[in-house]
Order: structure tokens, then C-alpha cells, then sequence
């Protein structure tokens, strides 16, 4: 396996003769791409078989998206969990954690749906003030003014 990765990155051959051998220094990319392999391949905290650092990230930027969570509210999350840096080690904000998936190119998108999930406004939709099936509003009423939030409880 570490020979695939290095033959993927173009690094020297492991197995090469000493006069072959290059001397290189990463570059930021590479640098980028080894960290991530080192945070797949380390336990949450000790003899832990059930996740690795990035694992348990993934999981959670996951339920961030699941149930909702504000980047504000997931770095809160982050920095409670850091409280046990004595056995885990984790991202400290969600910026670190969010740039983390997208270097390795997960990138989660949320649309707008009609409430009563005939169609997401997305695409050429996206732009739709009311739902094209059943002509419901894509706003929630506040105090008798609609547009004031999406259906997923977001101000505008």
C-alpha cells in the first residue's frame, strides 16, 4: 500500500538503489494528502476499533447536516469534545473540519423543499417563490408576513 502511494505522488521508489534516490521535499498538496492519510489510519484514541480521526469528523459533519447545526453550533460541539484532548485530538473549528472533506472532495449542498415534499427548489427551480405541484408557499408565515424564512427555519 505505501508503495502505491508513493508511486501515486510520484515519490522516489522504497525499494530503489541509494544512487537513484532522489532528494524532494512535498509539496502543500502532498503535504495535504499525507496528513489525511495519517488521520485515517489513526484510532480516535487509544484502542479504539470503531473510529479514526477522520471517521468520527465525517460522522459528525454528517449529523451536522442531518439535524440542522449551525457552523457556529458544530464548533461549539468541536471545542467541548476538545475538552478530552488527553484522549482524542480533533479539529478545534468547523472551518478546519469542513476543509478537511472538501480536500478530499465530499461537498455537501441543502436546497430548499416544498413542505410538503413534492419538489426541492434547486436547479431551474431555485429561484420559485411557491411549489409547481401543489402551489404551496416555499416561506413560513411569521407574524402574518411570509419570505421571512425557509422551510427549514432559516431566516432569509
Amino acid at each position: 500500500m505505501v508503495r502505491m502511494v508513493h508511486e501515486a505522488l510520484e515519490f522516489p521508489s522504497v525499494e530503489s538503489d541509494n544512487e537513484n534516490r532522489q532528494s524532494f521535499s512535498p509539496n502543500e498538496e502532498t503535504r495535504k494528502f499525507q496528513k489525511i492519510l495519517l488521520d485515517a489510519e489513526q484510532p480516535l484514541y487509544p484502542e479504539c476499533d470503531e473510529f479514526t480521526t477522520l471517521s468520527f469528523i465525517v460522522r459528525l459533519l454528517n449529523l451536522k447536516v442531518l439535524g440542522g447545526w449551525s457552523g457556529k453550533s458544530f464548533t461549539m460541539l468541536l471545542e467541548l469534545l476538545n475538552a478530552f484532548s488527553m484522549i482524542i485530538k480533533l479539529h478545534k473549528t468547523f472551518y478546519e473540519a469542513n476543509k478537511l472533506t472538501k480536500d478530499l472532495g465530499f461537498t455537501c449542498e441543502t436546497w430548499d423543499v416544498c413542505p410538503n415534499n413534492c419538489m426541492l427548489f434547486k436547479d431551474k427551480d431555485k429561484d420559485l417563490d411557491a411549489c409547481i405541484m401543489c402551489h404551496a408557499s416555499r416561506y413560513k408565515e411569521l407574524n402574518g408576513k411570509v419570505g421571512l424564512e425557509n422551510n427549514r427555519g432559516k431566516k432569509l
